[in-house]
């Protein structure tokens, strides 16, 4: 694999250190962002890999990497190759748009090719990555053959272009650092001289601004004033709507922004136009102010009430989507209010608005942003304006942290609906389920299903949220995790890793209320059901003992002969079992049991059946051997029903919880065995007639 020059550089210096080194250290040291060193972690995990390196990853430390002599002369190797210049493709394509963006002139191929040190070929590709970034912010990419490549567009959007660019590659404090720094290639696209100058004026009206906004509003204001007057320096002009331009001059905030206006000319020597002026105000008016600041009349446009009313119809509509009743909640009520009026305003004047947590909000609690966004669509039509993502971002926020509180209150733990998942359905997927019940109590694990379940569709009814498996899942768009049955322990870690992040999605609590009621018919069918189930088991339990196989084949072939009617049969069931077994023997460790199940369509009725070997054979069960020298047969018909699946997970489990069971596999007589089966059967039979089925 071929690593980046950032990479390679970052273990060089996390190998300078002999201790932990946080990534807020390794970012100001490399100066990166620290969102890049996220973003360039699994690299940074295979390059360690391939060499062989130690690299430990703390939460609050940060990292360390530890290498013996040769291990740090293959690294130095591989920093020798960077000795010239060397770009990631990333670091490429964010240079020629920070090029294109500030260049007024076309320029051609060849230059790229030398500044970057790589063909014009690969250049010609990466214009191709980059055009659409372009294409979305309303700027033409033109390629002109022997004339060169340059950006045309409107104004106002090459500086929300230029915006743009900054906020995807540094977060606000990063900006903060590298604008009053000398270097970092922030000031290829804003002059750091400027940035300066307009940092120094805007200190004059710190009683107003800085004391009013919040610190990510400010330095949105500063950005906006360094790119302006470096645009205004190059000759370029920016044209505000006429109307729009009337209507904001009339307002106190305008004011402020002339005296702005006023200091800039001074500075720089430049005319400031009044279209500036009016994107100064737009910016004021729009920006989030700090808690406690004072509101002036003129941004009273959205009046308390207003504003009260449409978050007490937005928690309105959130509780008709997702059951949760937060009425109650005065945070909610004053955080979204606060939060509407300059938001709403931004969205008014069409001013960006940006949301560096959106991915992480949407990766985290999708139920709760779909459910926002339907419930932003009052916004949108009360003020007859678009809602952009971001901004429902932040609605997703305040209710989130609203339904917490709500769960917390009422004493309900967040469960996680969980399916586990085997070829069969039975077997395999039993055994993971007992362990999953005693290992994770926020796992609700609601039933086992088999791959066609997945693959057909045949979970949606149960709601799910996550599916643990023992086997590849290739159909399922649900989060699943491939798993050992017997749960090793990167296994436990792994799902640990998962319920954490599917904790914080809160999914409809009317659906839950909704599941509890089940159909007074649907209950009877069901009872009639389980009751035949019970007896097809118990009309096909079997004790076959003495059984002479020196390997598992053997005893398959065995098993097929038992249940098959004729050689076509037998053909077929040897074949299923012997798939299952590919994919791994299930065996309980240390007692010798071979748990052995398979579904056809050649078998007519489910069957239980114990078999006691004469001697021990190894199966290989999954990465070991194991001697075995007794196996528990469950076979079910092709198109077995959910109800006669949860009858063989009953006895699968019992495998697993009965001590008293597994003895009599072992060693009791047919009677006393195949009663004490039963015995389980009728228990649960009994259960499930007392609660309906349910």
């Amino acid at each position: 694999m071929e690593y980046s020059k950032r990479v390679v550089e970052i273990i060089e210096k996390l190998l300078e250190k002999s201790d932990f080194l946080s990534i807020a250290q390794l970012a100001d040291e490399m100066n990166i962002s620290k969102r890049t060193i996220f973003r360039d972690m699994d690299e940074i995990e295979a390059f360690a890999k391939d060499l062989g390196l130690v690299l430990t990853k703390k939460s609050k430390l940060g990292l360390k990497v530890e290498a013996d002599v040769k291990q740090r002369e293959q690294v130095q190797n591989y920093a020798n190759k960077f000795k010239g210049t060397h770009f990631s493709q990333e670091e490429r394509l964010n240079q020629i748009i920070m090029e294109l963006l500030r260049s007024r002139e076309p320029r051609k191929f060849y230059y790229f090719s030398n500044l970057l040190g790589v063909s014009e070929a690969t250049i010609s590709y990466d214009m191709d990555k980059i055009e659409p970034w372009f294409k979305e912010r309303s700027i033409t990419l033109v390629r002109k053959p022997g004339f060169g490549v340059f950006v045309k567009g409107k104004e106002i959007d090459f500086r929300k272009a230029i915006v743009d660019f900054l906020y995807q590659n540094y977060e606000h404090q990063d900006l903060v650092a590298m604008i009053s720094s000398t270097n970092g290639f922030v000031e290829n696209v804003m002059d750091k001289e400027i940035s300066l100058k307009v940092s120094k004026i805007l200190s004059k009206y710190e009683t107003y601004i800085a004391n009013r906004l919040t610190d990510q509003s400010y330095m949105g204001l500063m950005i906006h004033l360094s790119i302006a007057v470096q645009r205004i320096l190059r000759g370029e002009s920016i044209i505000m709507n006429g109307d729009i331009l009337d209507n904001l001059r009339s307002d106190s905030q305008f004011d402020i922004a002339r005296s702005i206006g006023v200091d800039i000319e001074k500075e720089f020597t430049i005319k400031f136009p009044e279209d500036e002026l009016g994107y100064i105000t737009m910016h004021l008016k729009g920006s989030k102010l700090r808690t406690g600041a004072l509101i002036d009349q003129q941004d009273l446009i959205i009046s308390n009430f207003e504003l009260s009313r449409l978050s007490s119809a937005m928690i309105q509509k959130f509780k008709e989507l997702s059951g949760y009743d937060l009425k109650e909640d005065e945070k909610l009520l004053i955080g979204l209010v606060s939060h509407l009026r300059p938001a709403v305003t931004r969205m008014k004047l069409a001013l960006d608005i940006r949301n560096p947590l959106l991915e992480k909000i949407m990766e985290m609690y999708p139920e709760i942003y779909k459910m926002s966004s339907e419930t932003g669509t009052l916004i949108a039509k009360q003020f007859d304006l678009n809602v952009p993502k971001e901004e429902v971002g932040y609605i997703a926020m305040h209710f989130g942290a609203a339904v917490e509180r709500y769960l917390k209150l009422q004493g309900i733990e967040k469960k996680i609906r969980t399916g586990v998942v085997c070829s069969s359905g039975i077997g395999t997927s039993s055994l993971l389920y007992s362990r999953l019940v005693k290992l994770f109590p926020r796992l609700e694990v609601v039933g086992q299903f088999s791959k066609e379940d997945v693959i057909y569709n045949r979970i949606s009814e149960h709601q799910l949220e996550l599916l643990i498996t023992t086997i590849a899942l290739d159909a399922s768009e649900l989060p699943s995790i491939q798993v050992n049955p017997l749960l090793m322990t990167e296994d436990i870690e792994r799902i640990k890793q998962v319920v954490s992040i599917l904790s914080n999605n809160v999914r409809p609590y009317k659906s839950q209320l909704e599941r509890e009621k089940q159909d007074e018919s649907e209950s009877v069918k069901r009872i009639h059901a389980l009751t035949e189930s019970v007896i097809t088991i118990e009309r096909n339990l079997k004790l076959f003992r003495d059984i002479k196989a020196k390997n598992s084949e053997q005893l398959l072939k065995q098993i097929a002969d038992a249940n098959a009617t004729d050689s076509k049969h037998k053909k077929q069931i040897i074949s299923v079992l012997q798939e299952r077994e590919k994919l791994g023997s299930t065996v309980l460790q240390g007692e010798g049991i071979a748990l052995i199940h398979g579904k056809s369509e050649v078998i007519k009725e489910m069957t239980f059946s114990v078999w006691r070997l004469v001697k021990p054979i190894t199966m290989q069960a999954f990465r070991r051997n194991e001697l075995v020298d007794k196996a528990v047969v469950m076979l079910i018909p092709e198109n077995a029903s959910k109800v006669q699946l949860e009858v063989m997970s009953l006895l699968s489990k019992a495998l697993v919880e009965d001590n008293l069971m597994i003895q009599m596999i072992s060693d009791a007589d047919e009677k006393l065995l195949l009663d004490h089966i039963k015995g389980i059967m009728h228990k649960w039979l009994n259960r499930q007639l007392k609660t309906g089925g349910l």
